[in-house]
């Protein structure tokens, strides 16, 4: 005898998880692609927007979606997800697990399923070292040995991040060593400024001496001399 199958709609709708109406299917033939999304706990997408239809399942864990504008939704395991079309957003696993997420996306052969956003991380860079003025205690009058080796690398000129890393004899993935240990303190302290600051998007920005920083620079180097 041939067991019943129990069938459960998830979700029928027309619109994105955010109340949009979805596009309309392109014309002529088209391609379904099915991709798997694992995100570890405390993971981040970068910014992105997509093109095309999609929709997903969670299959294990909460995955909150944040969109540019900071509207935001937690969808759960078991839950069906149809994304936003042409909405900035990224997705964030703030859960105590890792998410497992299934997306099925609609488009014409060979389509761009997925624009991303690496201007937008840039500009959050900017902004968290920004923050750190009003989150990091106040300094002691004795500069940070890091910071003073920081100065008298950037001197007199505007250095990118890269070339400072160099400098500072930091290896590549030291990245997370350079900001929190001299360009956060450095940054706080008031001794160095972006050197584009109306360009926050700028591919390659770089960092240079305040007026503070200079005759702090000076002052180092009158020392060392």
């Amino acid at each position: 005898m041939t067991k019943d199958i129990k069938t459960t709609e998830l979700i029928r709708t027309s619109q994105s998880w955010d109340g949009a109406m979805l596009p309309d299917f392109p014309q002529g033939q088209p391609e379904l692609r099915v991709i798997r999304l694992d995100f570890p706990i405390g993971a981040k997408t970068g910014w992105h927007h997509h093109s095309v239809v999609n929709y997903g399942i969670v299959q294990q864990g909460n995955l909150t979606i944040v969109c540019q504008d900071g509207t935001e939704k937690t969808f759960h395991e078991g839950e069906a997800l149809v994304e936003v079309i042409g909405t900035i957003h990224r997705g964030e696993n703030r859960g105590f697990k890792p998410v497992i997420l299934n997306m099925f996306y609609f488009s014409s052969p060979g389509a761009e399923i997925t624009i991303q956003h690496p201007e937008l991380d840039r500009e959050n860079e900017k902004i968290a070292l920004e923050q750190i003025v009003k989150d990091q205690p106040k300094p002691a009058n004795k500069i940070d040995a890091r910071v003073q080796k920081l100065l008298l690398v950037i001197g007199k000129q505007a250095l990118p991040r890269r070339q400072i890393m160099v400098d500072l004899g930091l290896r590549q993935k030291s990245r997370k060593s350079l900001i929190d240990n001299y360009l956060k303190p450095a940054y706080s302290q008031g001794y160095i400024d972006f050197a584009y600051p109306n360009s926050p998007n700028k591919p390659e920005q770089a960092y240079k001496l305040t007026a503070k920083g200079m005759e702090q620079y000076k002052t180092l180097t009158s020392f060392e001399g």
